[in-house]
């Protein structure tokens, strides 16, 4: 007869053998991690590139500009995101495409982070699993057109994440490096790494074995690494008044009380767009949100292993979370949904170690399906917003007429003077375009404010150039006349630039559409050399 604890050996085994058989090889992971993930990669630079003829936010642009001046920073954020933007420009040969390949490719590197975490604590099918359940994410899809600060942290941060818990566990001088070299770049990228770096401190200082390791050197070499990285930067910080502090606290603070309410329950709603997609595509391995169960794992090594991952990941998202609702909840400062973005990045690996899993010969084939889903039903809304015109009849800035600006306005400038423009200021997004699509790529002199286009509080962006440099070299001054009277001249132009001629004849541009929008209109004036 055969008893109740072989009866259970037996479908134990049975159960290890299914799960044996139906898991992935490393190598067999690699080309399906290597494949889906390039080939979506791709979706995400030729979709824009076939479709579009400007950038949708005019971060973008901004950073076309920036990118030539290999600058620390600029009064807005460090300047990571222009440096590798600029290594991209000179490998195409400067193409429209640029910054969509390189918002791919911190895509694929805050994949890869995800993936090879994922291996450390999981079956090679979950740890695969975890990682491409992040491809339809908003930030890595429709937001990813938008090249920027926060897509460039997002690669870091989860590059640190993982660098950080191979240290942890391994307590090997090789992670505890990598941790720090990733670590300072992210603070090269934006801010809010700091908010890593709290989640991490306050992981490892509150359990014993992470407080026996600052009994070593490693961690502080981790932390002199970081450091000495982010040092230049803390200089440049020094020598212009702590500047991009002035720009934050200037940007998103407010007075009114009720916002002490509003701002943190507004955030908390915006995460719903982060978690949405994941829990979507993670539905065959973990049921519907309301049966999930807490997985209890047994204790062996390998289920200690993925109780520490899970904490690690817990303690690297919800504390940045809750950083940010005190601050605005206190402070009456507004963070853009944008800066929790890097939060979530290891979502997917986290519900896996966190819930009950299901496993069938069909799981990850039903995954990959439900991304194919997201992903169309992302690239849907790139074509969609190239069709909105005809339908609200305005224009859009993916259609701005960039090519054709830099034309007129190389037109405009050698039919006065036989040498190459060498600045563009005015209006920043106008110049922005104009000095990106200008065949000899003059420099753009930038200005910020959050009061207004003719407000003389406004700034220069970064400190490369000034007003008296575009006085004494010359240049072409620009800007906008779509909404305002032909012969309109904004106020500082002749405070800024007295020498500047105006030119009567205005740019007018049709936007790539044959929707009937209003066209492009921008006024012109010239400094001569």
């Amino acid at each position: 007869m055969t008893t109740r604890a072989t009866k259970t050996n037996l479908l134990t085994n049975s159960l290890n053998a299914t799960e044996s058989m139906n898991d992935f090889s490393p190598k067999t992971a690699a080309i399906w991690f290597w494949s889906v993930v390039g080939f979506f990669a791709a979706v995400w630079v030729l979709l824009p590139t076939l479709l579009h003829t400007g950038y949708r936010i005019n971060d973008v642009i901004e950073l076309q500009c920036i990118s030539r001046e290999w600058v620390l920073s600029t009064r807005k954020h460090p300047m990571l995101p222009a440096w590798i933007l600029e290594v991209v420009n000179i490998l195409t040969n400067r193409h429209f495409a640029a910054p969509f390949i390189a918002s791919q490719f911190c895509v694929v590197m805050t994949l890869w982070s995800v993936w090879q975490l994922g291996r450390k604590v999981l079956s090679e099918k979950f740890a695969l699993i975890g990682s491409l359940a992040m491809l339809p994410y908003y930030y890595f899809t429709y937001h990813s057109l938008v090249y920027n600060q926060n897509i460039v942290l997002m690669a870091f941060w989860s590059l640190s994440v993982y660098f950080v818990f191979q240290a942890y566990q391994t307590n090997r001088f090789l992670y505890w490096i990598l941790s720090g070299l990733s670590i300072g770049i992210a603070f090269h990228a934006k801010y809010p790494a700091a908010f890593l770096v709290l989640s991490i401190l306050i992981f490892m200082l509150t359990r014993s074995d992470g407080r026996k390791l600052w009994y070593g050197i490693r961690p502080y070499l981790t932390t002199i690494i970081a450091f000495l990285i982010f040092l230049p930067h803390i200089v440049w910080l020094y020598q212009n008044d702590f500047a991009t502090f002035d720009y934050a606290l200037n940007r998103h603070a407010y007075s009114n009380r009720i916002y002490h309410l509003l701002l943190p329950l507004t955030f908390i709603m915006f995460q719903l767009e982060f978690w949405f997609t994941t829990v979507i595509v993670l539905y065959p391995v973990i049921g519907f949100i309301w049966k999930w169960k807490i997985k209890f794992l047994e204790n062996s090594p390998e289920n200690e292993n993925q109780k520490l991952c899970e904490k690690y990941l817990f303690y690297c998202f919800i504390i940045p979370f809750l950083f940010c609702i005190i601050i605005m909840f206190t402070k009456n400062y507004w963070f853009p949904a944008s800066y929790s973005a890097p939060f979530w990045t290891f979502s997917g690996t986290w519900l896996l170690l966190r819930f009950q899993t299901k496993e069938s010969p069909n799981t990850f084939f039903n995954t990959i399906k439900l991304i194919i889903i997201l992903e169309t039903v992302m690239s849907l809304l790139l074509i969609v917003s190239v069709f909105s015109p005809y339908i609200n009849g305005k224009p859009k800035k993916q259609l701005f007429p960039a090519q054709e600006l830099g034309i007129r306005c190389d037109t405009i400038w050698y039919s006065k003077f036989n040498t190459p423009c060498p600045f563009v200021s005015g209006d920043w997004a106008i110049c922005g375009y104009a000095g990106w699509a200008m065949r000899d790529r003059p420099r753009v002199l930038f200005y910020w404010n959050i009061h207004g286009i003719d407000d003389l509080r406004a700034k220069p962006t970064g400190t490369w150039a000034t007003d008296s440099d575009v006085n004494q070299t010359g240049g072409i001054i620009l800007w906008q006349l779509s909404d305002k009277p032909d012969h309109y001249v904004p106020e500082w132009l002749h405070q800024r630039f007295p020498n500047a001629e105006i030119i009567p004849d205005t740019i007018i541009l049709p936007y790539t559409t044959g929707a009937k929008v209003p066209p492009l209109k921008v006024g012109v004036a010239l400094i001569p050399p």
